[in-house]
């Protein structure tokens, strides 16, 4: 098991689908839980995608699925990748489940490869001594931090670049104020470049300056 833990915005899902794709379809399955929050519908997915009728009761559904996983590492199928997203969500029970999926042959080994994904809440919520079990099979934790101004300078550029933009549409002065606001966190910066494009658009200016973000900003909050 594997924990990635950062603030909204700042790039988990897509580290790990840039990850995932580069695994070889031939040997691995990967699984992207994402939109459920609840544990009934969690495990219902997961026996969905292994072609099962999920059963009605919680504690039958996770026998179903801990056989299916079963099932398929002892005949060769495919290794199985799930990806768990927003698990600062999860309530205990749910949290819980994930867990014993992870038990197979009297805990010697694990029948699939569970990643969780969440903000720095997850992180807390692990350190409490009731999830020890499920805190100790994280082997890998991975926190991931915002842009630092020169990363978020450069990240604008590219993405300038890449549509064939003049690479000072932005101002150096703008670009230090778009990251001091985003805070590093890469999807507040796209939000606020592109509102600051809109902006300088119907001002008539060709180049965001200063002043233009500043008054994105303070429109924001």
């Amino acid at each position: 098991m594997a924990m990635i833990t950062g603030k909204a915005g700042v790039g988990k899902t897509t580290a790990v689908r840039t990850w995932t794709n580069q695994l070889p379809n031939n040997r691995y399955q990967v699984l992207y839980f994402g939109q459920d929050q609840d544990g009934s519908n969690l495990l219902r997915r997961f026996a969905l995608s292994f072609g099962l009728k999920p059963k009605f009761r919680r504690p039958e559904l996770i026998l179903q699925v801990s056989h299916a996983l079963s099932d398929n590492a002892r005949e060769g199928g495919k290794e199985i990748v799930a990806v768990v997203d927003e698990a600062h969500l999860f309530d205990d029970h749910t949290l819980e489940d994930i867990r014993l999926l992870t038990n197979a042959d009297f805990d010697t080994s694990s029948p699939i490869t569970i990643i969780l994904l969440g903000q720095q809440a997850l992180r807390l919520k692990l350190k409490v001594p009731s999830f020890d079990a499920l805190n100790q099979r994280l082997r890998y934790r991975f926190f991931l931090e915002g842009f630092s101004k020169d990363d978020a300078a450069a990240y604008i550029n590219h993405r300038l670049a890449a549509v064939g933009a003049p690479l000072d549409l932005f101002t150096e002065g703008a670009i230090e104020k778009i990251f001091d606001a985003a805070e590093g966190v890469p999807r507040e910066v796209n939000n606020i470049c592109a509102l600051a494009l809109i902006r300088a658009e119907a001002q008539g200016l060709d180049q965001v300056d200063e002043k233009i973000v500043k008054q994105v900003v303070v429109q924001r909050d």
